[in-house]
């Protein structure tokens, strides 16, 4: 068969495999990712790829799935993971069904094609890949699938690492939180490889007050005394620049037109940022590796159009720069707040953890898989607004890099977490090349 007859088959089974892994109704909460897992499982075993395959269960009906591939040196392996688990999805809202895993106009729709069981599509294949061709490996790699990312994964990479992370020893951590952008800083292909990502302080503000009749406004309405605590807290923080942010915007210096390439090169300069950061901030994701950002994401409050209630909360999800103190920020927010009345809870935090080597053999490798098959490809190191189960190897110093080898437009990138997800079949393509020759430079003989 011809390369191209052996690639147009390895596409068709691409999008069925995801088509199907889409079926699996993993929406956390509850999850009920067991049935994802097994399914997997046959896919590891059916598919040659390695008869070693563990399912763990931190919690009924949940799974984390370790497929070993041996490795004939005595090396750490590469961890490649992704998580079952996804976000609700309305149905009414979408074109097709979030559940349906369909195929149409080249796409394969449905939850989880982007976020992330298009990732675990391609590893699984590109592992198919490199053992069809008889390739020996010297290095062991883990195909790793988990549970819970969605709620933080108490239930599956929290448990994982707590209890089995000696068992994994990896070398290097394969995870979501890059990928390729179009359009995101001129047209030129630019690939974000994650080194680090923001801390997460999701925080509730709760306002009391007196409650009351609706016809008799007083002074000590809680609503009040929350809306007015918001608009202190949600004013922009300042912008600043760390190792990550200052890497990315030297590699996009080189393609930008003077002077935004001078500017860009000495973004660290207060003048420099003060420049040209109105540019950048315009850009909802640029804006968030560039300061400690706060959305207002939840309100709660009253009971009857015509009473005055006694207390009103509203949720934050605040995430701090790598390098701010999250103690200092709290101070500043309870300053903010500047009401006895109105109280800080907190709902979750993460600790901030390390920056992965930029200087590093997979950053290396996947700088140029990225060039072999996007020649025009520029690959930079990237600093991840969410949080990922990235930060739970980072905590223990294992370097961990977040990829989805895909190359996204904008308007693409808001399917994640929204309407009409869905992944193109040539990404599927382009994933599964990138990661065969990712790993075949770091682990095959």
């Amino acid at each position: 068969m011809s390369v191209s007859g052996v690639w147009g088959a390895v596409r068709e089974d691409a999008a069925a495999t995801l088509s199907r892994y889409i079926c699996f109704d993993t929406t956390n909460p509850p999850g009920n990712e067991a049935p994802a897992a097994a399914w997997l499982k046959g896919q590891l075993l059916e598919r040659e790829i390695t008869e070693d395959v563990t399912i763990y269960e931190p919690a009924p009906n949940r799974a984390v799935l370790v497929g070993h591939i041996a490795g004939h040196e005595d090396l750490r392996p590469l961890v490649l993971n992704h998580h079952m688990d996804v976000v609700p999805a309305d149905p009414g809202q979408w074109s097709h069904a979030p559940f349906g895993g369909e195929i149409d106009e080249g796409y394969v729709w449905g939850r989880g094609a982007l976020d992330t069981k298009g990732l675990g599509v391609m590893h699984l294949l590109a592992l198919e890949r490199l053992v069809r061709a008889g390739s020996a490996f010297r290095r062991p790699v883990i195909f790793l699938a988990v549970s819970d990312e969605e709620t933080g994964g108490s239930q599956g990479m929290r448990w994982l690492v707590d209890h089995h992370l000696d068992g994994l020893d990896p070398e290097w951590v394969w995870d979501e939180g890059g990928g390729g952008f179009k359009g995101l800083v001129g047209d030129r292909p630019m690939f974000g490889i994650a080194v680090a990502e923001k801390q997460i302080q999701h925080l509730r503000l709760i306002a009391t007050g007196q409650p009351g009749h609706g016809a008799m406004p007083h002074d000590d309405n809680a609503n009040e005394r929350l809306m007015k605590a918001l608009e202190r807290v949600l004013r922009p923080r300042p912008m600043r620049i760390n190792e990550v942010t200052e890497a990315l915007f030297e590699a996009v210096a080189q393609f930008q037109p003077f002077p935004v390439s001078f500017l860009l090169r000495h973004i660290d300069h207060p003048l420099a940022l003060r420049l040209v950061g109105p540019r950048l901030t315009a850009d909802k994701r640029l804006n968030a590796m560039l300061r400690d950002t706060i959305s207002l994401t939840t309100l709660e409050a009253g009971y009857k159009i015509n009473v005055i209630p006694e207390r009103a909360e509203a949720g934050i999800d605040c995430r701090l720069l790598p390098d701010t103190d999250a103690d200092s920020f709290r101070g500043w927010l309870d300053a903010a707040v500047d009401d006895e009345q109105v109280t800080v809870e907190v709902v979750e935090t993460s600790e901030p953890t390390v920056v992965s080597p930029i200087d590093s053999p997979f950053f290396t490798a996947v700088r140029r898989a990225v060039v072999r098959h996007v020649p025009d490809g520029l690959a930079f190191p990237l600093l991840v607004p969410g949080g990922t189960d990235s930060r739970y190897f980072r905590a223990h110093d294992v370097p961990a890099y977040g990829f989805t080898p895909m190359l996204l437009e904008p308007p693409e990138l808001d399917r994640v977490h929204g309407i009409d997800e869905r992944l193109s079949i040539d990404n599927l393509e382009l994933g599964i090349k990138i990661t065969r020759d990712v790993v075949r430079d770091l682990c095959v003989a």
